[in-house]
């Protein structure tokens, strides 16, 4: 599948590059160090990286073009595989899509696909596909794409990080990924960061006894004056390492009302109750978004019913 990747690449002299919206380090990484791969292997080619911003820019900005450049272009999207999830909807202005994603998410979008939910990122996928077509990685591809295999595998303590996730890093490093950058960007923190998380770790509640969770409204937000995406992405893993914990949930209201779910577990899949509410992931991480509050006690009940029918089968 890489030498049809590498082929597309190689067909077209326009391509632009997508991610899904609110985009989290491996989503910014895959986008920017692909992008960057590109450039350095075929510098005759005009490659754009677009979407929304956020707090993960100094990773690399956006690009801004206009409509006409998608005519006879190859969109790429990744980390990202259904439509109503990417950032910019000018991909279907393209002559072809190319989709490369990790997630457990069936495609509605691609005219070509490559899904390996073996990787535990997508920057792995990108950097993989490079090093199995002998393309160039410099230090400008290199340290976006060391963020984004580091912030998706946890710093590489989550269950599946493997050794071809180390390998992978490894490399990055020796091409010149700027780890010490990402670092410190990554684990320093503004005082209201640091206060937000304390906040979580004294009022998480429990669902059971397997079961923690957070119920955040804008009221928290306003509070620690910080962002949805800081409440609900940043701050979901403030409630793992609990011991006897097995499934933890956070549920943060955006500003359209709606609210947004991001669930883990230990070891038990999840992402079957994240479909059920129109969303996906991993199955260990995955999210979806809800109309309102009351429909995460549904969730909550339909992970708690997951929970226990493991047990009986275990």
């Amino acid at each position: 599948m890489y030498k049809k990747i590498l082929e597309l690449i190689k067909e077209y002299d326009k391509i632009i590059i997508h991610r899904h919206y609110n985009p989290d380090g491996d989503a910014l990484g895959s986008q920017l160090g692909l992008k960057r791969i590109i450039e350095v292997n075929f510098p005759m080619k005009t490659v754009k990286a677009v979407g929304d911003e956020n707090v993960f820019q100094y990773l690399g900005r956006m690009d801004e073009i206009e409509d006409k450049l998608y005519e006879g272009a190859l969109a790429i999207v990744v980390d990202v595989s259904v439509e109503r999830l990417v950032s910019d909807k000018r991909f279907k202005l393209a002559d072809h899509v190319l989709v490369i994603d990790h997630h457990l998410n069936p495609s509605d979008i691609a005219d070509t696909e490559h899904n390996d939910s073996s990787h535990i990122a997508c920057a792995q996928i990108v950097a993989d596909f490079a090093m199995e077509m002998n393309l160039t990685i410099d230090k400008i591809a290199a340290t976006p794409l060391f963020a984004g295999l580091t912030t998706d595998s946890g710093r590489f303590k989550y269950p599946s990080t493997d050794a071809k996730s180390f390998e992978i890093a490894a490399h990055l490093l020796r091409q010149g990924a700027d780890m010490q950058f990402i670092y410190d960007e990554l684990y320093t923190e503004e005082m209201n960061f640091k206060k937000l998380r304390g906040y979580f770790i004294n009022n998480f509640k429990m669902y059971g006894d397997k079961i923690a969770y957070m119920k955040n409204d804008d009221e928290v937000k306003e509070m620690f004056n910080v962002n949805t995406f800081t409440v609900s992405r940043a701050m979901v893993n403030q409630m793992a390492d609990i011991k006897g914990v097995d499934v933890w949930a956070n549920f943060t209201k955006d500003e359209d009302g709606s609210v947004l779910v991001e669930l883990r577990s230990k070891r038990i899949s999840i992402v079957d109750i994240a479909r059920k509410y129109n969303g996906g992931g991993h199955a260990l991480a995955c999210g979806c978004t809800l109309k309102t509050f009351e429909e995460a006690d549904l969730v909550l009940k339909d992970l708690d019913d997951v929970i226990k029918e493991n047990k009986t089968n275990g």
